[in-house]
């Protein structure tokens, strides 16, 4: 597992990107996010979890970065997931309507299960 202060990664089930977010999504941690996101793209890899148990604030940025992950892994056959979405943040995603574009889940583990039929 490698880690930062702002996130956690880790790839499971050989194929599956799965961040932990610690802190905020903003505009001082979205590049090293996007960095760490478009890595495991360049392998060929399209399925990320994004593990939200410890945001703190997500910033229009990072709902940016979201959006614009979501169309990527689109184009390529893949997705993102989010799981573990607690407090305000669920409002912000809510309001925004993020929820109507991005599957979001409980728990990790509900949100891996989710890319097997």
């Amino acid at each position: 597992m490698s880690s930062s202060t702002l996130f956690d990664s880790e790839v499971i089930d050989g194929d599956i990107l799965t961040i932990i977010l610690r802190g905020d999504l903003d505009s001082s941690s979205t590049p090293e996010f996007e960095r760490q996101v478009q890595e495991h793209l360049d392998h060929g890899y399209s399925k990320i979890i994004i593990d939200c148990r410890y945001l703190g604030y997500l910033s229009s940025i990072g709902i940016g970065a979201l959006v614009a992950l979501q169309t990527k892994l689109k184009r390529k056959g893949g997705a993102v997931k989010l799981s573990s979405i607690q407090g305000p943040v669920i409002q912000v995603i809510r309001a925004v309507r993020l929820d109507r574009m991005l599957d979001i889940y409980g728990d990790l583990e509900f949100a891996r299960q989710s890319f097997y039929p």
